[in-house]
């Protein structure tokens, strides 16, 4: 469609470039019109990209479509509790982008970012040279696959590809497929395949479950309630892992014991690779057991929070609904399993991203490769960060938490400005 990118020639200065043509930073370019602030959006390829070329066929939105909102413009179909598909978000992401006129310029692909003598930045791109006074880098938490170095150990005729490389099982290798990790695309991937009828394992290490809904509401919801979603980066418990939650067929719990009811074979934590033999870490049980420790916290957190109202906000709930009983525990996984024997040709790396800000010759980084800044405000002046996980909170990086900081950030910049 492309019905918002700017196709004739630009002015290539400007007061502030916003880098990246996603959620954050359309976001971005919602205030800074507000504020009447000349700028330009740049995407190095089209609206939403990482949701049309980095994500799988079948994937849906992991929270009800009521929750894909962004400053001044809410959701506006007919099913706010359903889950939408990638392709109607790549949907919303471009009607949002006619709709607030942003100055979008697509196929710019920022190559590298200085800062000029004058005080200025200087962006060097596909298209040329760009400059401005002010520069927002929203390019997303998702910049580059985190991928052991143990996969270099893996048999050459083994093909393995990231899980922002896999689209649908059709298009892998014949036989058996191995999915390492089980976050949230470790385990949509693998409940895919195996709906496609492929021999598939999972290799798991910790992961946190958590109900869909409880008493009739989104868990999502809850953890606005719960202040949770409101949680910084000080206050988080670094041994939460990310929650296990998928929209796929109208959005249901995930319990890994189902990929077992499915077909497929939970493994333990991939450890080393010999040859063509994995070696597998055998605290599986204890990870599920962890995983099933957290659903019942999180349903007593939510008790305790009801227990203490004092009004009748939450008077209307349905009672607690008696839980799903729980399938058995799987069967003790193997501590080494032959690739070869098992017939797994294909691996894919489901371990998570980082980000890469090589490109940027200013500002401070911190060991991990983030920026050193202040809910998106930088160490750098005129240089500031939008859309990372954790930016300022829990929900800086999703659709109905990035506004926030956006008008934070260009309220600084509009003030810096004046």
């Amino acid at each position: 469609m492309l019905r918002a990118c700017i196709t004739h020639r630009m002015e290539k200065r400007h007061h502030t470039i916003v880098i990246g043509g996603g959620q954050a930073g359309l976001s971005a370019s919602y205030y800074l019109s507000q504020h009447n602030i000349d700028h330009v959006v740049l995407e190095r390829a089209r609206v939403g990209e990482r949701w049309r070329s980095e994500r799988w066929d079948s994937l849906m939105f992991q929270f009800p479509n009521r929750y894909l909102r962004l400053p001044g413009f809410a959701y506006d179909g007919d099913e706010p509790e359903a889950f939408m598909h990638r392709d109607g978000v790549v949907d919303i992401l471009e009607r949002y982008a006619h709709a607030i006129s942003a100055p979008l310029r697509c196929g710019v692909n920022v190559e590298q970012l200085t800062r000029t003598g004058d005080n200025r930045f200087s962006l060097k791109t596909s298209v040329g040279e760009f400059v401005a006074d002010n520069v927002i880098v929203a390019t997303g938490p998702y910049q580059r696959t985190l991928i052991p170095t143990l996969a270099n150990n893996l048999p050459p005729q083994v093909r393995q590809l990231p899980a922002s490389a896999f689209t649908n099982a059709n298009e892998l290798p014949p036989g058996g497929v191995l999915v390492v990790g089980a976050g949230g695309s470790g385990v949509q991937i693998t409940e895919d395949l195996l709906s496609a009828g492929r021999s598939t394992w999972l290799s798991v290490g910790h992961f946190r479950r958590i109900p869909r809904r409880y008493r009739g509401r989104d868990i999502m919801d809850w953890f606005e309630a719960l202040g949770l979603a409101n949680q910084v980066p000080a206050d988080r418990n670094p041994n939460d892992h990310s929650p296990l939650l998928t929209g796929v067929n109208g959005g249901y719990e995930v319990d890994l014991r189902r990929i077992v009811a499915e077909g497929g074979t939970l493994l333990g934590r991939l450890e080393g690779i010999e040859g063509s033999t994995l070696l597998l870490g055998d605290q599986l049980r204890q990870h599920m057991e962890a995983a099933e420790q957290a659903y019942q916290d999180m349903v007593a957190g939510i008790e305790t929070m009801l227990a203490a109202q004092t009004d009748d906000t939450y008077a209307a709930l349905p009672a607690p609904s008696e839980p799903a009983p729980a399938g058995p525990m799987p069967p003790v996984p193997p501590t080494h399993l032959n690739l070869t024997d098992a017939k797994i040709n294909t691996v894919i790396w489901a371990t998570g991203y980082g980000v890469d800000f090589s490109w940027i010759e200013s500002g401070e980084y911190d060991t991990d490769g983030m920026p050193r800044q202040t809910r998106g405000i930088s160490t750098q002046p005129g240089l500031y960060f939008l859309g990372l996980a954790y930016l300022h909170t829990a929900r800086s990086s999703f659709f109905w938490g990035v506004g926030d900081d956006a008008q934070h950030l260009v309220d600084h910049l509009a003030n810096r400005s004046s």
